[in-house]
């Protein structure tokens, strides 16, 4: 369903266990953790059953995570995902995150934006979601840039 996508900067894949340790260490940085839903720190063996579960849920059709490698020297930057994904693959909620040595630079536009093309040509999405803490600016900014606009419950909105 996801083939794997060289961007300007960055190239999308699936995420695999070989990401387990760059995974571990942005997962576990205080300035992305700050933001996200779950409770740091991560074990590696929390972030190897993180990976599984992904993988497990893209063979189910219920999830597609993949790793943003850099270009050049092929680390991982982060992940970008669509998760709840409806049944006909309509609808979906995204979530992101990145390295913050990566922030501020375009790059989590980049790969959305690469991202979500790619999906359109294998799969019927004409809707994206995203949950966003209230607090994170930066995030705000841009799905904003992204075309996203607010709802309820810190929820944003796009058609695609």
């Amino acid at each position: 369903m996801f083939k794997t996508t060289q961007l300007e900067r960055v190239t999308l894949r699936l995420i695999t266990h070989k990401h387990a340790p760059q995974l571990f260490s942005i997962l576990n940085h205080p300035q992305v953790s700050e933001f996200n839903d779950y409770q740091t720190p991560l074990s590696k063996c929390q972030i190897k059953q993180l990976i599984q579960d992904d993988i497990t849920a893209y063979y189910e059709g219920e999830v597609i995570r993949v790793a943003i490698e850099h270009n050049i020297n092929g680390k991982l930057m982060g992940t970008c995902g669509l998760y709840n994904l409806s049944p006909c693959k309509s609808r979906a909620f995204i979530g992101f995150e990145l390295d913050p040595m990566y922030w501020d630079k375009g790059i989590m536009f980049e790969v959305i934006t690469g991202f979500v093309k790619t999906l359109k040509e294998a799969i019927p999405l004409n809707y994206l979601a995203a949950q966003v803490s209230a607090h994170n600016a930066r995030s705000h900014n841009l799905l904003v840039k992204l075309g996203f606009s607010l709802g309820e419950h810190s929820i944003w909105y796009k058609h695609v």
